[in-house]
């Protein structure tokens, strides 16, 4: 499968190559083959650290996890090169997968806050990271916006690296003013593992637009 904004001469094998895995103008590889393998150990590492929280943690923390796995998967096929990946998954899948999931939360958030509940603001962060998903395997689109995403992805991994998820996680998006609701980071882990993520994919944005 030929994602879009990829010509038949810069794609690389693999049923579902990605556009971050072209070759850019002038022959310079974006994605060169051990270091791919190096972001899809990463990604394997991180996809590990949030299925063992997913089944460790309680209620709606698990969820947040099970997203979190998810992207993780997505982002492994990604950058997994050809020689190790034997799996054809369409990219329509990944495409209504994240959709889906995006969906799902965002109507956590609406109808929670119609019923005037609580919800964690680490939630809207989920949801607009399940779209950017979405975006990344549609392929090539707005380069404006694939350059926001790159902006965005680097501020989520500063954001997890610094642990300034600690002055946001437990506040609500709704319900009353000054109360709390059930954290969702489980850990140092967490942070890490998400920071790892969220810096695959600014470097994934960054070379579907070089790749051009």
């Amino acid at each position: 499968m030929k994602m879009p904004g990829v010509g038949p001469a810069r794609a690389v094998g693999g049923a579902h190559r990605a556009p971050g895995m072209a070759v850019a103008s002038g022959g310079m590889h974006l994605m060169p083959s051990w270091l791919a393998l190096v972001f899809t150990f990463a990604l394997v590492v991180v996809v590990i650290a949030h299925f063992r929280h997913l089944v460790d943690a309680p209620g709606e923390s698990r969820l947040w996890h099970a997203g979190h796995v998810l992207m993780g998967l997505g982002m492994v096929v990604m950058f997994a090169p050809a020689a190790v990946d034997h799996i054809p998954i369409p990219a329509l899948v990944w495409q209504l997968l994240f959709a889906n999931a995006a969906g799902a939360v965002l109507a956590l958030l609406l109808f929670r806050t119609l019923e005037g509940r609580a919800t964690n603001l680490l939630w809207l962060a989920a949801a607009a990271d399940l779209a950017a998903m979405v975006y990344m395997w549609l392929g090539q689109i707005l380069p404006v916006l694939s350059w926001v995403l790159v902006g965005y992805s680097l501020a989520g991994c500063v954001f997890w690296l610094v642990g300034a998820d600690r002055h946001v996680d437990g506040r609500p998006l709704a319900g009353r003013a000054g109360g709390r609701v059930a954290s969702l980071v489980c850990g140092a882990d967490v942070r890490a593992s998400l920071a790892t993520m969220t810096f695959a994919m600014a470097y994934m944005f960054a070379a579907m637009e070089l790749a051009r």
